[in-house]
C-alpha cells in the first residue's frame, strides 16, 4: 500500500466513542487494509461482527455490520475455492460455536454456518463450548485453532486453546482430544486461562502469538515444528499506553505490509475506564514491539 507510514500513526488507530472495538483480524486486498472485528455495545449487550477498511490506519470507511447479532471474534479470512472464507464465533446461545461465512467481494457476506465444536472424545473441554477460531492452510490440510474452557458459569476455571483439522472446512476432526496444546503452566497465564491466538509461517517452524491470561491480559508466544505441539517462550514485550493501561490481547499478524525483516501487530487494548479500542505495533523479532 503506497500510502502506508507507520511514522504517521498514532496509537489507538481505531476507537468509537461509546462502542467496543475487540478481537482484530486483517486482510490486504485490493490495495486496502480490511479489518474485521467485534463490535460490542456495552450498553445493549450486543455483538457484531463488523469490518471497515483502511489504506494508512488513519482514515476509515464506515463501520459496517457483516453478521447477525450475537456473533463475535473473527479469526481471519482465507481464499478457499475462489472465495473468500472469515471463520468467527456465535456466542449468543450457549453452547457457543464456531461459524464460517462465504464471500465473493469482502463486502456482503453470506449467513453463519456452524461447523464446529469438540465433542465427546475430547477430555478436557469441560464446558463443551468453542470460541476465538483461527484458520491455516498447510499442504492442502486447514487447521482451525480454538479456545475451549472449564470455566463458564464457575467461579474458577480456564480457557484453553486446541486445534481440529479439514480437508473441506466443514467437516472437522479434533486433533487435541487428551489436553489442549496450549494449557496453564506459569504465573502468568493464571488465574483463567489462555485464548485469542494467531499462527504464522516463520522460518522453518511456527509462530504463534496469544492472549495470556483474561484477567491480567497481556501477549504471549509460542512456537512449533509441526502445527500442534508448542513450545511457550513467554510474555512479549509491549510499551504501555493509556488505551491498553488496564489489559491488552487478542494480537493479529499483518503480513505483507512490513518492509524488510520487520512485522506488524494489531491487538485490542482496554483503558482504565473499560473502553477498547485497537492498537498497531512493529517488531524485528515478534517479541519486542514498539
Amino acid at each position: 500500500m503506497a500510502t502506508f507510514d507507520r511514522t504517521k500513526i498514532s496509537n489507538p488507530v481505531l476507537s468509537l466513542p461509546t462502542l467496543h472495538v475487540r478481537d482484530p483480524a486483517v486482510l490486504l486486498a485490493d490495495d486496502r487494509v480490511h479489518l474485521f472485528f467485534t463490535l460490542f455495545d456495552p450498553s445493549a449487550r450486543t455483538w457484531h461482527v463488523a469490518s471497515s477498511t483502511t489504506q494508512d490506519f488513519i482514515h476509515w470507511t464506515e463501520v459496517v455490520k457483516i453478521s447477525p447479532e450475537g456473533y463475535a471474534s473473527p479469526g481471519n479470512i482465507l481464499n478457499f475455492q475462489d472465495k473468500w472464507v472469515l471463520c468467527y464465533q456465535q456466542y449468543r446461545q450457549f453452547p457457543h460455536t464456531i461459524c464460517l461465512s462465504w464471500s465473493d467481494d469482502l463486502v456482503k457476506w453470506g449467513p453463519p454456518i456452524e461447523v464446529f465444536n469438540t465433542g465427546p472424545k475430547n477430555a478436557w473441554n469441560e464446558d463443551g463450548r468453542v470460541i476465538d477460531p483461527y484458520m491455516i492452510e498447510w499442504e492442502k490440510t486447514y487447521y482451525c485453532y480454538y479456545t475451549g474452557s472449564t470455566r463458564w458459569g464457575k467461579p474458577s476455571g480456564y480457557n484453553l486453546i486446541g486445534v481440529a483439522r479439514s480437508d473441506n472446512l466443514i467437516d472437522w476432526e479434533d486433533l487435541s482430544t487428551e489436553k489442549p496444546i496450549i494449557g496453564v503452566e506459569y504465573p502468568w497465564e493464571e488465574p483463567d486461562g489462555n485464548e485469542n491466538n494467531c499462527v504464522i509461517r516463520h522460518g522453518d517452524e511456527w509462530f504463534m502469538l496469544y492472549s495470556a491470561s483474561l484477567m491480567h491480559q497481556r501477549i504471549a508466544w509460542a512456537v512449533s515444528e509441526d502445527l500442534i505441539h508448542w513450545q511457550k517462550g513467554g510474555l512479549c514485550q509491549v510499551p504501555p499506553f493509556e488505551a491498553s493501561r488496564r489489559r491488552f490481547g487478542a494480537p493479529f499478524l499483518i503480513e505483507g505490509l512490513s518492509e524488510g525483516n520487520r512485522y506488524l501487530m494489531i491487538f485490542q487494548g482496554e483503558d482504565e475506564k473499560g473502553h477498547m479500542s485497537f492498537l498497531l505495533l512493529e517488531s524485528e523479532d515478534l517479541i519486542n514491539w514498539f
